[in-house]
């Protein structure tokens, strides 16, 4: 799941230095609307990749480390905030 973590902040820093790199305020609304589904698409792709990690873990957690888990990401910093 480490991994997963990792891997998502390193593809998401990517992204987000590319696109503020490669953004000007003289966008077209095309090219804006395709830098956004880009960064949809690489919001989506990094979900997937952390839901793969996490399934097994959760798994194999106790129900009082499910719960545990669970309250952590309704937190104002857990996963929550992005649902």
């Amino acid at each position: 799941m480490a991994d997963a973590i990792r891997a998502n902040a390193k593809s998401m820093s990517e992204m987000m230095s590319g696109a503020m790199m490669g953004s000007s305020h003289t966008a077209t609304l095309p090219e804006k609307l395709a830098l956004r589904e880009k960064m949809m698409t690489a919001h989506l792709e990094a979900l997937r990749r952390l839901k793969t990690a996490v399934d097994p873990l959760y798994a194999a957690l106790s129900d009082e480390q499910k719960k545990t888990a669970d309250e952590l990401l309704e937190g104002p910093m857990g996963m929550g905030m992005m649902m």
